[in-house]
C-alpha cells in the first residue's frame, strides 16, 4: 500500500497541552479580540487558518477566497493575491477556523494512524542541567524548546478544565487535536545570525528576570506517516452546525503539507534576518488560560537574549536549520519560511503547561 508523509506545521498565538499519559495534544488557538496587554495596547486581532497544499483535494476545498488572499497576500493586487494563494496551495484548499475543532483521521481504507511520539529526549545538558539553546540539528528538534509557562508561574500554573468542553471559553477560537504521529521543534525564533536564548522579565521591566532562560520555538512540526492514499481533515462546531472535511492526497513528489497559523494581520519581510525582535507583549495573553490568573503587570514576558553573566555557546542558526531538514515549499510560498514568520520578529512563540509533557 501506498505511504506518504504528512506534515503540519504550526505557528502564532496558541498553547499545546497534552493529556497526562501524553497520548493526545490539544492545540489551543487564542482569541485575541478586545484584549489590552499591561501597558494598555490593545493587541490586534488574530485569524486562525488551515492552509494545505497537496496533489488533489475533495471535500470542501477552496483555493479562491478572496478574504484569505488578503490575509496571506496583502501587499499584492487582488488577482495576484489570488494567485499567489493558489500557487502556494497547489491542489489543496485553504479554511479560516473559528469556534471549530480540527482533527487528522484516517482516510477510508487506510491503516490505522500511528501512535503519537512526542519528542523530549533529544536536548542536550551541561553539568546535568538542560542546554540553554540547541547545539545540533537534531538537538533543536526537542518539544522543550517550546516555553513551558509553569515554570514562569510556579504552583499556581494551573490550566482551567473549561478550555476542554464541548463548547469553550471565548478566549479559545478554535482547537487541534493531534494523537498521531512525531511532534517536534520545526524551527528556533531566529534572533540574529547565532542561536539565541530569551528571558523573561515583566512587560515594563520591573521587577526580577527569571531563571528560566532557553531559547524558543517560533515553529512546531507534526509528521504523521500514512500508509494510504489519502489523510481527512474534520471539523467539528462548537456551536452544533455543521462543519467540513477536505481528503488530500500528496502531490507528485509524494508530499501533503499543511500549515496551521494564528496570526494578526502581517507583511512578511523580504529578508528572513532578523537583529532587534520585539518584546514579546502577546505572550501576556498565555496566563489568562490559568484557573488563576496572575496580575497582568506581574506577568513574564520574553526579551532578547540572556541575562548578563550567562555563558552561550556560539552556534549559528543556519547550522542547527540545514535546509534538508526545515525546507518547505508551503511556507516558502506563503513568505513564512523559518527567520519571516510574524513569531520570528514578535517574540511570542507557542507554550506548553509543564516542563516535560
Amino acid at each position: 500500500m501506498t505511504t506518504f508523509v504528512l506534515r503540519i506545521l504550526f505557528t502564532g498565538l496558541m498553547a499545546f497541552i497534552p493529556n497526562e499519559n501524553g497520548t493526545e495534544v490539544t492545540v489551543l488557538l487564542l482569541n485575541s479580540d478586545h484584549y489590552h496587554t499591561s501597558d494598555s495596547a490593545a493587541m490586534p486581532a488574530h485569524k486562525s487558518f488551515v492552509l494545505a497544499r497537496a496533489g488533489n483535494c475533495s471535500g470542501t476545498c477552496v483555493d479562491d477566497d478572496t478574504n484569505i488572499a488578503y490575509d496571506m497576500f496583502r501587499d499584492l493586487s487582488p488577482s495576484a493575491r489570488l494567485d499567489s494563494l493558489a500557487y502556494a496551495l497547489g491542489n489543496g484548499s485553504a479554511w479560516v477556523i473559528s469556534g471549530s475543532d480540527i482533527a487528522v483521521q484516517k482516510s477510508s481504507g487506510a491503516a490505522n494512524l500511528p501512535a503519537l511520539q512526542i519528542r523530549n529526549d533529544v536536548r542536550g545538558t551541561i553539568n546535568g542541567q538542560p542546554e540553554i539553546i540547541p547545539t545540533t540539528s537534531a538537538s533543536r528538534q526537542d518539544y522543550s524548546w517550546i516555553p513551558a509557562l509553569k515554570e514562569l508561574c510556579g504552583s499556581g500554573c494551573t490550566f482551567d478544565s473549561d478550555l476542554f468542553d464541548t463548547v469553550p471559553p471565548g478566549i479559545v477560537a478554535a482547537r487541534f487535536k493531534i494523537d498521531s504521529g512525531d511532534l517536534y521543534t520545526y524551527s528556533i525564533a531566529r534572533l540574529g545570525s547565532d542561536v539565541t536564548p530569551v528571558q523573561f522579565k515583566r512587560l515594563d521591566g520591573t521587577g526580577n528576570t527569571s531563571s528560566y532562560v532557553q531559547a524558543i520555538t517560533s515553529w512546531i512540526g507534526l509528521d504523521i506517516e500514512v500508509t494510504g492514499t489519502s489523510i481527512d481533515f474534520v471539523e467539528t462546531k462548537h456551536d452544533g452546525s455543521t462543519g467540513r472535511a477536505m481528503t488530500l492526497s500528496p502531490d507528485a513528489s509524494g508530499n501533503v503539507e499543511v500549515a496551521v497559523l494564528n496570526l494578526p494581520p502581517f507583511v512578511p519581510p523580504a529578508s528572513s534576518n532578523n537583529e532587534a525582535p520585539q518584546v514579546g507583549k502577546h505572550f501576556e495573553i498565555y496566563y489568562d488560560l490559568l484557573e488563576t490568573p496572575p496580575a497582568r503587570e506581574t506577568r513574564l514576558v520574553p526579551r532578547a537574549g540572556a541575562p548578563s553573566g550567562t555563558t552561550v555557546p556560539q552556534v549559528t542558526w543556519s547550522s542547527i536549520h540545514p535546509s534538508s531538514a526545515v525546507s518547505s515549499e508551503l511556507l516558502s510560498r506563503l513568505r513564512m519560511e523559518p527567520g519571516r514568520s510574524l513569531y520570528d520578529r514578535v517574540l511570542c512563540p507557542p507554550v506548553k503547561p509543564d516542563p516535560v509533557p
